[in-house]
């Protein structure tokens, strides 16, 4: 990838995510199961110890998560290039993150571009003590939007839509790694839950989880 191409995607900007939906992309099919995310390796990508603190946290705290490897992101060639080769690979690994918008929009090209099934898109904007989400999930995930909107403190009721908007408070980001984690969306656990003071984001975020 050339540095004229990469410096273009680290310009855009949150409103430009909006097309880089689940439709648009075609990334994961529709028939896509739960079960067939199962005993996949984890990786967690973050862009800032703010979004390890809060989101990886939140991801590591899941008993079905299984191994998982927490990377920070950066938009230097060398992380562009590993990231491009381990999309590329299709070895079923599952990949989720919360990162920067601008960090965002340069993995989902690449993983538009490789083929990878992308299962969830969100983008995630903290203001003012409040949050907004507009999710986008396949069947097979959906349940995570579900598990999200429960264990996040004042968030609205999700309905039955792949896509979807909620409004919630500031700690919503270990909710969703926590969710996102799981090879068994919305299943609940007894004894386990996301941690409760992780610190809070603000400002503007995309989440997603890719299968290569």
């Amino acid at each position: 990838m050339s540095i004229k191409r990469r410096s273009v995607l680290k310009g855009m900007t949150l409103s430009g995510l909006a097309g880089l939906t689940l439709g648009r992309a075609g990334l994961a099919s529709a028939g896509t199961s739960a079960a067939t995310l199962t005993r996949k390796p984890l990786m967690v990508l973050v862009s800032g110890a703010e979004a390890e603190a809060a989101f990886a946290a939140g991801a590591q705290s899941n008993p079905a998560a299984g191994i998982v490897t927490v990377l920070r992101t950066d938009h230097g060639l060398e992380f562009i290039s590993s990231l491009q080769r381990q999309l590329n690979a299709s070895n079923g690994e599952r990949i989720i993150g919360l990162v920067d918008d601008a960090t965002g929009a340069l993995i989902l090209d690449l993983a538009r571009s490789a083929g990878a099934r992308l299962h969830w898109s969100g983008q995630h904007v903290t203001e003012g003590g409040q949050s907004r989400h507009r999710l986008s999930a396949t069947p097979g995930v959906i349940d995570c939007i579900g598990q999200f909107s429960g264990l996040t403190d004042g968030c609205s009721r999700p309905s039955s839509l792949a896509n979807q908007s909620l409004t919630a408070g500031r700690h919503w980001a270990p909710a969703l790694g926590f969710s996102l984690s799981s090879p068994d969306p919305g299943r609940r656990y007894l004894r386990a839950a996301p941690p409760k003071q992780a610190p809070a984001l603000t400002g503007h975020y995309v989440s997603f989880f890719i299968e290569t």
